[in-house]
């Protein structure tokens, strides 16, 4: 069995490693691109102010917990990184286009390369993954049903005002990539 407070430790380290990375890498991005041309509106906007909550869940151990075996444990924390791993990989890989504001700015483009092979929003696959290994790290109740009620769905919210914006400034093209790419889950096709 891994001690409690060490998985608290690595899941809200691995969430502040991203919080923190994904902020420096909109300074950046911002500062390279131009001006936006369009940007999303209504609930997809508000979401992220509310992606601390689960952290808080996690740390200050809010509700009942089921015990969870040492080896689910380390997979849920493996997860847990991994998962942050691939958002961040993919925040390096689209640059100049990463923002947490959903927009289309000057000069856009459908970005094909690194884990955008794999799936259309790698970031998001990324986070849920991170969250799904809380979840089996921590056996919080709480923190479980958040998940699955509130921050899952906040993803599919995202990406789909996303694909919107998308469709809207490259037609076809981003039509044959979402084609040939699914949208979250590696293998899973599907517009």
């Amino acid at each position: 069995m891994i001690p409690r407070d060490v998985v608290s430790i690595v899941f809200v380290a691995a969430g502040v490693l991203f919080i923190l990375s994904a902020q420096v890498a909109r300074a950046r991005a911002v500062a390279k691109r131009g001006a936006s041309v369009r940007t999303a509106t209504g609930v997809a906007q508000w979401l992220p102010y509310f992606f601390w909550i689960p952290y808080v869940v996690a740390w200050e151990r809010i509700g009942p917990e089921v015990d969870i075996g040492g080896g689910l444990q380390a997979v849920g924390l493996a997860l847990c990184v991994v998962g942050v791993g691939v958002s961040l990989w993919a925040i390096v890989t689209l640059g100049r286009h990463y923002d947490l504001v959903l927009e289309i700015h000057a000069g856009h483009e459908i970005v094909r390369t690194g884990p955008f092979a794999r799936v259309r929003h790698p970031v998001y696959t990324g986070l849920a993954l991170h969250f799904i290994g809380a979840c089996l790290a921590t056996g919080n109740l709480v923190l479980c049903a958040g998940t699955l009620l509130v921050t899952l769905p906040t993803f599919w919210i995202r990406a789909v005002a996303e694909e919107r914006l998308l469709r809207g400034e490259f037609g076809d093209a981003y039509d044959r990539y979402a084609r040939e790419v699914p949208m979250l889950v590696p293998g899973l096709r599907g517009r």
